[in-house]
């Protein structure tokens, strides 16, 4: 397992160094960076960080930081079939519909082109994504199945 989706929450756990949730979402985060992993972020994820970040720390250092990130995963786009598919779907929280159906387009886009496609959802609220098919796993349960 090397291509994982993060939700939101992870980025923020890393981010804010939100305890006791840091520690997996940064030890994820750094076996991206050391390029053994491969990370998957949707653009809603930056946005909303982005929202929170600068009430916290001000705009240009948000910015700052997200373009730090942004090297670090790949961003995927929610695009207008992700909406659609988000409203028709019968997840109960509309921003993990969204967050789900971004996930589940690149990893058919990545298949049908032959190439390595995301594997699973890595989020603190597993429950959230239970109406997908992608697996859906918490960070510790990410790292143990990484061996990390």
């Amino acid at each position: 397992m090397k291509h994982l989706f993060i939700d939101t929450n992870v980025l923020l756990d890393f981010i804010m160094r939100r305890a006791p949730f840091a520690v997996p979402a940064a030890e994820l985060f750094q076996l991206a960076e050391n390029r053994s992993i491969w990370l998957y972020c949707s653009s809603l994820s930056f946005s909303q960080a982005h929202y929170i970040l600068r009430k916290v720390v001000g705009t240009a250092r948000a910015q700052e930081i997200l373009l730090d990130i942004a090297d670090i995963v790949t961003i995927i786009a929610v695009d207008s079939r992700n909406v659609n598919d988000a409203l028709r779907s019968s997840f109960a929280d509309f921003e993990d519909a969204l967050q789900y159906f971004a996930a589940a387009a690149e990893a058919e886009a990545a298949v049908l082109a032959s190439e390595s496609a995301i594997e699973a959802i890595v989020t603190r609220d597993p429950k959230g994504f239970a109406a997908g098919a992608l697996p859906v796993l918490t960070p510790p349960e990410a790292l143990a199945r990484l061996g990390a």
